[in-house]
């Protein structure tokens, strides 16, 4: 037996035991997606990852670990620049979520937003056929590499280069539109795209929203949880993320947020939908905890040991938090699941419960 037969052999059987694990969590009821995942080989699609402390693993070095950790339950991160991750393999049971959300049926229609490995792909490739699916994701690098993957696990769906902003038109309508990257607002050209009947899934922020369309330029839907993906890239050089600063622009006050919210995953998730993108710094090792956060306007501010806070920038920062945080309160601390997006042309909401309860309006309408 040569060294390809081997891995491919140890690849099986540890894909048994995912398999069997996502089975027993729940997260595979349909038995389609369960043949998908038993079937398509995630280790040709993660022939390397990058561990916490950016090592590379792969199947040439390290080739237990490697095969260990393409068969856990956990994200891959499979490209980094500048030392930074910029692209991931989800987490199986995640994905497995997803594409039970879509909610899909012989002969629908997927795009895929975000072609990575191309592992997903091979998924809705394996369950629906390669006819059936276009996967589009904006980096020429990486489309190429995953075609080639995709083609020696046996699989030929479309793999496009091009702006997953603008969906890709020539392949519509869709009867599903799946995302594998984090946006800030529904894309409009998704809307346009998607069939009369069609549904959309998408990490917004930091959860995971699903959207379903109800006429032209209009859709509505509810958060299904938590979910973090890596943000989206557009064509062109990458916008600097946000940096955190002194904020000494005004006097300091007293602070009505208090510096634990900040490690709230809840209250993060509301902040994550209504200020995308804010960068935040937290001195864990100060107690109570000094904090710096930064948005992409330039706003900025600060919050001290002593309770005060200083904001500096165009507008009010840390009162806009202070503002989402006692709305979070007041409403008993919920989470993602009771809050739904609904969108009207240019206008997006977030709202909490219903489409006519309280409502707050997304960035960039």
């Amino acid at each position: 037996m040569d060294r390809t037969e081997e891995t491919d052999r140890a690849a099986l059987r540890l894909r048994t035991e995912l398999v069997e694990g996502l089975d027993a969590a729940g997260v595979l009821p349909d038995p389609a997606w369960r043949a998908a995942f038993a079937a398509v080989p995630r280790h040709v699609f993660v022939p390397y990852f990058y561990d916490v402390s950016g090592l590379r693993i792969s199947g040439e070095r390290r080739r237990e670990a490697w095969l260990r950790g393409v068969h856990s339950d956990q994200a891959l991160v499979t490209r980094r620049q500048a030392g930074e991750p910029v692209s991931s393999s989800s987490q199986p049971s995640l994905m497995a979520s997803m594409l039970h959300a879509l909610e899909v049926e012989d002969g629908c229609r997927v795009l895929e937003i975000g072609t990575g490995t191309g592992y997903n792909a091979a998924l809705l490739a394996h369950r629906l056929g390669d006819a059936a699916v276009t996967s589009v994701d904006v980096v020429p690098e990486i489309t190429a590499i995953a075609r080639a993957r995709l083609a020696a696990a046996g699989y030929g769906p479309r793999v496009v280069t091009a702006d997953g902003a603008l969906g890709w038109p020539e392949g519509a309508p869709y009867d599903r539109i799946i995302a594998t990257c984090r946006v800030d607002r529904v894309p409009p050209a998704w809307l346009r795209q998607s069939g009369r009947a069609g549904l959309i899934v998408a990490p917004l922020g930091h959860g995971l929203v699903r959207v379903e369309p109800e006429g032209p330029d209009r859709a509505s839907g509810r958060f299904l949880g938590a979910a973090y993906f890596m943000p989206m890239r557009r064509p062109g050089p990458q916008p600097p993320a946000p940096s955190a600063a002194d904020a000494s622009g005004s006097a300091g006050r007293p602070s009505r947020l208090p510096a634990v919210a900040v490690g709230d995953v809840d209250f993060r998730f509301v902040v994550s939908v209504l200020e995308p993108d804010l960068d935040w710094r937290v001195d864990a090792a100060v107690a109570p905890r000094s904090v710096s956060v930064r948005a992409a306007d330039g706003s900025s501010a600060r919050r001290f040991p002593d309770g005060t806070v200083t904001e500096a920038g165009p507008r009010r920062l840390w009162s806009a938090l202070e503002e989402y945080h006692a709305d979070f309160e007041e409403a008993g601390r919920p989470g993602p699941e009771r809050y739904g997006l609904t969108i009207e042309g240019e206008q997006q909401w977030l709202w909490l419960d219903s489409p006519d309860g309280p409502r707050r309006s997304l960035p960039g309408g």
